[in-house]
């Protein structure tokens, strides 16, 4: 079966039942627009496209309205809607005269006017300022800036080449996300891989291509949690969180989680393929291909044991070759005091691919969740459920 082209694969429904307006000022950022709206339209938003006059320089009415689904705005309308109906406005781009008419309260264009409708019902307006960095650095922008600061929210650019860059249109769209659901629960995150380094070229590590890892995160982060991942070694990262804290052994892993846990955290979730047993002895510099190389290994602590505070969200991982028990998936549960256990089996985990049970106290399974977005949707679902968002 065909789809219409105008259809988007949801990923989250972060944004579900959220409208909001867009928009599309005159700066070239305005050519990332479509993929800006696609990027909303993924998390569940209904948008609608606004075209101001130098944005059409960039882009055109058709592109926007195939995006968005439904037809771009570029002018008054007898219907007045210019006046806030939707949840949220979204300036992105922003140019340097946009900025002057929102600070200024001039209202001679329909985008502008729409601003001014949504401050004055006082619903967020979010703005990405896009220009050189000549014109971000003037006198003038930097005194709007400073007065727009303190009744809209300002969202950062990609700083590159001396300009202010549009950001990469799907973080744009998390952030935008996060801001809307945002709330102050903390969630601890663990993802990666840890290294035994046997001297200072050689280690040993598991391996974890960090995508359901990063795939947790995001949707964590969307839903409007606050995220410190604690990440090791791995080829994928998350591309929005809170604050990310990169380490490569167990014990800078402990180290970062008793960090993160002592500004108080919610929830937690170890996703990291922590080593067990890590080399006795770390030699200096490189050990000679012409020398017997004998490696003793010593047992690690379990880090997600080392939370002390009580969560009544704390998600565990287990990898198996074979389907597990009941009896020994809640006894994980029991150990470490879990309200969920991952458990996965070698064959059915890839980078692409991602099949697992999720196990709680008492209960039966959830089984063969398929797909790592399905499995990150389910586990916040569950989060926001036991932690009252």
């Amino acid at each position: 079966m065909v789809s219409s082209d105008l259809t988007v694969k949801l990923g989250s429904d972060a944004l579900s039942g959220k409208n909001i307006d867009v928009i599309v000022a005159g700066s070239i950022g305005a050519v990332e627009s479509v993929r800006f709206l696609r990027a909303l339209r993924r998390l569940g938003a209904d948008v609608q496209p606004w075209l101001t006059q130098g944005g059409s320089l960039f882009t055109t009415e058709t592109a926007l309205s195939w995006a968005a689904a439904k037809p771009c705005r570029t002018g008054f309308e007898g219907s007045a809607s210019h006046i806030s109906l939707g949840d949220a406005c979204v300036i992105a781009p922003a140019s340097a005269s946009m900025l002057a008419k929102i600070a200024n309260g001039v209202t001679d264009t329909p985008a502008s006017a729409l601003v001014a409708s949504y401050l004055g019902m006082k619903k967020p307006v979010y703005i990405v300022a896009n220009m050189h960095d000549s014109m971000y650095d003037s006198p003038f922008v930097q005194e709007n800036l400073k007065k727009i600061r303190s009744y809209a929210q300002l969202l950062g650019a990609r700083q590159e080449e001396g300009k202010q860059k549009f950001p990469e249109p799907a973080v744009l769209a998390d952030e935008i996300a996060h801001a809307i659901n945002h709330h102050n629960k903390m969630i601890l995150i663990t993802m990666g891989t840890t290294r035994g380094y046997i001297d200072d070229v050689r280690y040993i590590s598991n391996y974890s291509s960090g995508a359901l890892g990063s795939r947790i995160a995001e949707e964590f982060y969307r839903q409007g949690f606050l995220t410190s991942v604690v990440q090791g070694p791995c080829p994928i990262i998350p591309k929005s969180y809170t604050k990310l804290i990169a380490v490569e052994t167990n014990v800078e892993m402990g180290a970062a989680v008793k960090e993160v846990e002592a500004l108080g955290i919610q929830g937690a979730v170890f996703a990291a393929s922590v080593l067990d047993f890590v080399p006795t002895e770390r030699k200096t510099g490189k050990i000679r291909s012409s020398e017997d190389l004998k490696v003793q290994f010593k047992a690690t602590p379990k880090i997600i044991s080392s939370v002390e505070t009580p969560l009544s969200f704390k998600v565990g991982f287990k990898l198996e070759t074979s389907p597990a028990s009941t009896e020994l998936a809640q006894m994980y549960l029991s150990k470490y005091n879990l309200s969920h256990l991952v458990m996965n089996q070698l064959q059915n985990v890839s980078a692409s691919a991602h099949t697992a049970d999720i196990w709680r106290p008492g209960l039966n399974p959830s089984k063969n969740i398929e797909g790592k977005e399905a499995i990150a949707r389910l586990l916040v679902g569950e989060a926001k459920t036991l932690l009252g968002k």
